[in-house]
């Protein structure tokens, strides 16, 4: 068996960096990425937290070894993930209905139940991965640590560069296919992982560090994708796109580059909220700041522009009109 008794690998899906909260792509192919292992693993002992990491080689090992390990992948039905592994997708841990709007995280409740139906529990290892892009892997890893989970890890590059580096690919697991636990979160912190509206519009009255990692159409307010309630920014957001922290071949990119990247803003000391359409792409970010640059006083903000143009446009919030740019109102 695997994942308590058995070893459990996931696949994940990325979305394309337009995907909003309400907006599932279900693609097919996932495209072999070669990746210089050696070099990865050395980029990743090089991060604040190289145990966040792992690279194909290092997932296999560990697969192969008698630990505890459940590998969830956040994928909608590419075709194919690591055997054994568990797939899910969005609405799976951020499809709640408690909302107006799409995209938000479940519950510590929903979460954990479906967690035990994987196996998991407070001493697993549970690995995220993604295809194609890896912002849904950054997703469920952060949720995953808001519930205080303890070891929780990345595969740097996803399904890809496991493919590129010949590893074999297969149906993912059933959860039915493992014995079910009865998972509880050891330690669920919202508040030092989210940051909710009502922290937003603070953050954007005081200048806080907000960074808008969004497609440069969504940013400059000429799109609004599916799932948003009209066009915009959070005012005074600065810019970094989330493919900024990616490297050709679809990893993490170094210290050294992230530090090019963040480093005025971490050095400044103040919190750092990066969001995007639905915290997905923005949880990207917000693990490269976090356990790439061992930054922490970063929060990645749930709602994002789902949430914020919900209040603007639908609700008419003057308080979130007034903090907003390149609308249409």
């Amino acid at each position: 068996m695997m994942g308590k008794a058995m070893k459990i690998s996931g696949l994940s899906a990325a979305g394309l960096a337009l995907v909003g909260g309400a907006v599932y792509f279900s693609m097919t192919g996932i495209d072999a990425e070669e990746v210089d292992m050696n070099a990865q693993e050395e980029k990743i002992s090089e991060y604040a937290n190289p145990d966040a990491f792992v690279s194909p080689r290092q997932l296999q090992d560990m697969m192969d070894s008698d630990e505890d390990v459940v590998v969830i992948g956040t994928m909608d039905e590419r075709g194919g993930a690591i055997p054994g592994s568990f797939e899910v997708w969005r609405p799976d841990y951020s499809g709640t209905d408690a909302y107006e709007y799409d995209g938000m995280a479940n519950s510590k409740e929903e979460v954990e139940e479906l967690m035990s139906s994987f196996g998991v529990t407070e001493d697993t290892t549970v690995v995220t991965y993604a295809a194609n892009a890896q912002h849904d892997s950054a997703r469920l890893f952060w949720q995953l640590e808001m519930l205080g989970h303890e070891d929780v890890r990345f595969l740097d590059g996803g399904i890809n560069a496991w493919k590129g580096a010949g590893f074999d690919t297969g149906d993912p697991l059933e959860a039915g296919d493992v014995e079910e636990t009865n998972y509880a979160a050891p330690d669920f912190n919202e508040e030092g992982f989210n940051a909710d509206l009502d922290h937003m519009l603070a953050a954007a009255a005081d200048d806080s560090v907000i960074i808008d990692t969004r497609d440069p159409e969504e940013e400059e307010g000429s799109t609004t994708v599916t799932g948003a309630f009209g066009p915009g920014k959070i005012a005074g957001a600065e810019y970094i796109n989330w493919t900024e922290a990616v490297a050709e071949d679809g990893t993490a990119v170094t210290a050294d580059e992230l530090e090019d990247l963040y480093g005025t803003y971490t050095d400044s000391g103040e919190t750092i909220i990066p969001y995007c359409q639905s915290g997905v792409r923005s949880s990207y970010t917000w693990l490269l700041l976090t356990h790439g640059m061992g930054y922490d006083n970063a929060l990645n903000y749930d709602g994002s522009w789902i949430e914020w143009s919900y209040q603007a446009y639908e609700q008419g919030d003057e308080n979130v009109i007034n903090l907003t740019e390149n609308g249409d109102f």
